[in-house]
Order: structure tokens, then C-alpha cells, then sequence
């Protein structure tokens, strides 16, 4: 008879116990869905359209050095995601060195925002072998990844002085190519 009633008080203590840690974890992870859902609302993706205006986001560089879009001087900006391991990303990179090479003078701009898992470590070497001259930021928590609606890499966005969207390429292409120098000097004339 003494067991039973141990057990019996065990379980008296132990149930509400229980019901108290229910209550506490599904509060707790009701508050979690409510903070990510609000972080969700105030950055929402961009409508990745030719003619929509991307907003002044703010960017963390290599060195850790904080910038906005818009602290860099344009007429016309290339915006590409791209990460060190991605192929197609790597294989486009020099005729991106070449073309702003060619356009930089006349207001032409290419911001590389790089989505490596460290790319303190394996960025500075792509950056001296290719001698890439343009900005670099990253992305380490995915918040511009997900502004840009990036499903992908390489991404590239072009973009006027304005933030407006005048063209996007999803894939890796040959950015130093007559097609593109045409559009280029059409837009660096605007």
C-alpha cells in the first residue's frame, strides 16, 4: 500500500510538472515564430523585376567595414552573388574584372556579394589572383540573399543610379561580350 500511494504522489508532483514544461516550451516557441515571422515582414523580398527599385540596404565588407548601396557611386551598377566553390561563379569572374575595367571610368560599378561559409579565408586569394578591383561584401546570414530572393549563384542584378532594376542574369555568362557592352553604354549614357 505504501508503494502506491509513492507512486501516487510522484505522479501528483510529476503531471503538473509535465504540463508546466508543455506550457512553457509552446510559449517559448510561439514567441520564436512570432519574432521570425515580424524579422520576415520588415525584409522582404525584392519583386525581382526589370523596371522595380531595390531599397538602401545596408552590407558588411570582408574587413567588416559597414556601407549601404547607395554609399557607392554609380551611374551603373552590376550586383552579382556568387561564392568561391561555385563553378560557374569562378568562370565568369574575369570577364567581370575586364568589363569594369573597360567601364569603370565612365561610372560603371560591380558589387560581388560573396555567400562563403568564410570568406575572410577563402575570398582574399581569388581577390589577388584575379586582381579584382571592385567592393566586396558578404552575406554570412543570408539576410541579402533572401532581399534578392537568391535561389541560386552566380545571380547578377544591373542596376542605374536610381536603384532601379535594368536587367537581371541568373547563371553565369560572358559578362565582357559585345551584347553587353551595347546595353552598357546605353545605359551609362541615361
Amino acid at each position: 500500500m505504501e508503494e502506491t500511494t509513492v507512486g501516487f504522489s510522484r505522479k501528483k508532483v510529476f503531471l503538473p510538472v509535465m504540463i508546466l514544461l508543455v506550457l512553457i516550451v509552446g510559449a517559448l516557441m510561439a514567441i520564436k515564430a512570432s519574432v521570425h515571422k515580424e524579422a520576415k515582414l520588415n525584409s522582404q523580398p525584392i519583386e525581382m523585376v526589370e523596371g522595380a527599385e531595390i531599397p538602401n540596404f545596408e552590407m558588411t565588407s570582408l574587413d567588416g567595414t559597414k556601407k549601404t548601396i547607395s554609399d557607392l557611386k554609380h551611374k551603373v551598377m552590376l550586383i552579382n552573388f556568387w561564392a568561391t566553390w561555385c563553378e560557374a561563379c569562378m568562370e565568369e569572374m574575369p570577364s567581370m574584372v575586364a568589363l569594369r575595367e573597360k567601364y569603370a571610368a565612365q561610372g560603371f560599378e560591380i558589387l560581388a556579394i560573396n555567400v562563403d561559409e568564410n570568406p575572410s579565408q577563402s575570398v582574399p586569394p581569388i581577390v589577388n589572383s584575379l586582381k579584382i578591383k571592385f567592393p566586396i561584401f558578404t552575406d554570412k546570414t543570408n539576410a541579402l540573399s533572401e532581399m534578392f530572393d537568391v535561389h541560386a549563384i552566380p545571380l547578377s542584378v544591373m542596376i542605374n543610379k536610381d536603384r532601379k532594376i535594368l536587367m537581371i542574369e541568373s547563371g553565369g555568362r560572358e559578362w565582357n561580350d559585345d551584347e553587353v557592352h551595347q546595353m552598357l553604354e546605353k545605359w551609362l549614357k541615361d
